[in-house]
């Protein structure tokens, strides 16, 4: 009992993993607590938050995060594109680490509350040295122009870019280091993640981040069960994120997506850890939107996130859902609800203030105050003028609501065709500048990436658009609608 209480009493080790920082840049710690959580993942049993006092005297509350780190081969190093296979092997312990960015130079301190299993303390204080730096900061809605985006410190900020949303088959991280580079040397600024994946077909597969389909970086699955995450998982999306950072290309997290709900298909819903079949808190999947344990474990894995990403100045916004509306049964009002209230949680545990959109079409969670960007998506048959269909689709589903907006998800209804009649990227010329000079903030966002626009290295068109925005401060002048 003596040497439980003195173990008990012993003072969390904080130890600072990078020493040298400058302004809007990552600052990791790594704290070692005496007492092991049960569950890292459940904040209603194990809570670690740092208290972070800027030099300005401002003190900011950054959650911690559950953290396992890895090292990445290749079983088939022989192998090319995406028939390589990506392996993760842990390395070390796993521990609580704490990331935040600071917008100001100078001395930090830094300690650490705990409450776990019962049991709570408090780190001793940590002195971080920030150095002045070149970043301009996060992304936020213009105070000038509500339609456009701007960094914290006032430079104008366009999104160009297009869906990378998952991977192919086992290629992992891989993959990113294929397509990233390939955007960023065009003038392309701008991606789109799922947390989320599409679930294998074969339902003998325990569907999870690398099963074989395409794949995000989801943290809750049906390998992990409810209210725990795969770490392997989030560790790849830390690798694509510094990836970005190292290009300087942003990115939006979409944290859901309507592939998991849907009843229809035998190897979606009868396979959500949310099922009630499985030992989950829903019986069907729009229960999802007013069951109080479903909302709050999605509370946990936005808390989770923030802790995770958030610090990044590249993280350009959170995604709520991904075409929510496209779920069976769908109720507008719950579904306005439950933004409301994910959204505001949203911004009571980010300190960085992160804008947060969704999608596609619901003018009921469109109108959520918090939700800072409005992105509907957009597609379109082959006969039809890729302009002006983007035009259209950008009037009727995105203008109304006075605030940022451009496609999240943008392109033809068939591409394998398109690759035969339209092998030039002629429609997606069209698209991306028909959405950038729509009055929206960034240009619509190509979904067809993995076949379409690699398959045919079409990366170049973005060059010519990027040159052409290149320098401009849109927010400072007031646009009107031109006649089509």
């Amino acid at each position: 009992m003596l040497a439980l209480a003195l173990l008990l009493l012993a003072p969390a080790e904080l130890r600072l993993l990078t020493p040298e920082v400058k302004q809007f840049e990552r600052v990791e710690l790594e704290l070692t607590t005496p007492v092991a959580p049960s569950n890292p993942f459940d904040p209603n049993v194990a809570v670690v938050d740092a208290m972070v006092t800027l030099p300005s005297g401002r003190t900011i509350r950054v959650p911690a995060f559950w953290h396992q780190d890895f090292t990445r081969s290749l079983v088939n190093p022989s192998a090319s594109g995406a028939e390589r296979v990506e392996r993760l092997t842990p390395t070390g312990a796993p521990a609580w680490r704490i990331r935040f960015a600071s917008p100001e130079a100078g001395h930090h301190t830094v300690s650490v509350q705990w409450t776990i299993d019962g049991n709570s303390g408090k780190s001793s204080t940590t002195e971080v040295e920030i150095k002045p730096g070149p970043r301009q900061g996060f992304v936020w809605s213009s105070p000038r122009n509500p339609s456009y985006l701007e960094h914290s410190t006032g430079k104008p900020f366009f999104a160009i870019g297009e869906n990378l949303c998952m991977y192919e088959k086992r290629e992992g991280t891989y993959y990113y280091e294929r397509l990233l580079p390939k955007l960023a040397s065009n003038g392309a600024n701008y991606v789109r993640l799922w947390q989320e994946y599409y679930v294998p077909q074969d339902a003998s597969i325990v569907a999870g981040a690398g099963d074989g389909s395409f794949s995000g970086f989801p943290l809750e699955t049906q390998a992990t069960g409810l209210g725990r995450y795969d770490l392997a998982s989030a560790w790849r999306l830390d690798h694509v994120a510094a990836q970005c950072e190292r290009l300087d290309i942003y990115y939006q997290i979409a944290f859901e997506m309507t592939v998991w709900w849907q009843p229809r298909q035998k190897h979606r819903w009868p396979r959500n850890p949310y099922n009630a079949a499985n030992g989950g808190p829903c019986k069907t999947p729009e229960d999802y939107f007013t069951d109080p344990k479903a909302r709050e474990l999605v509370r946990r894995r936005l808390r989770y996130s923030v802790a995770r990403w958030g610090w990044s100045m590249h993280l350009a916004a959170w995604e709520l859902w991904n075409e929510v509306d496209n779920n069976l049964n769908f109720d507008s009002a719950a579904n306005t609800a439950w933004h409301r209230e994910m959204a505001a949680y949203l911004k009571s545990i980010d300190p960085w203030q992160h804008l947060i959109t969704t999608s596609w079409r619901d003018p009921g969670m469109f109108s959520v105050p918090d939700i800072g960007i409005v992105q509907a998506h957009s597609y379109w048959e082959a006969q039809y003028d890729a302009a002006q269909y983007t035009l259209q689709d950008t009037d009727h589903l995105m203008r109304p609501y006075g605030k940022p907006y451009f496609f999240g998800e943008q392109g033809v209804e068939d591409p394998t065709g398109m690759m035969k009649l339209d092998p030039d990227g002629h429609h997606f010329h069209d698209s991306i500048w028909a959405s950038a000079l729509s009055g929206a903030a960034g240009t619509g966002l190509y979904w067809w990436w993995h076949n379409y626009v690699d398959g045919l290295n079409l990366y170049r068109h973005y060059k010519p658009l990027a040159n052409f925005l290149k320098g401009e401060d849109l927010a400072a002048r007031k646009w009107t609608r031109a006649g089509l």
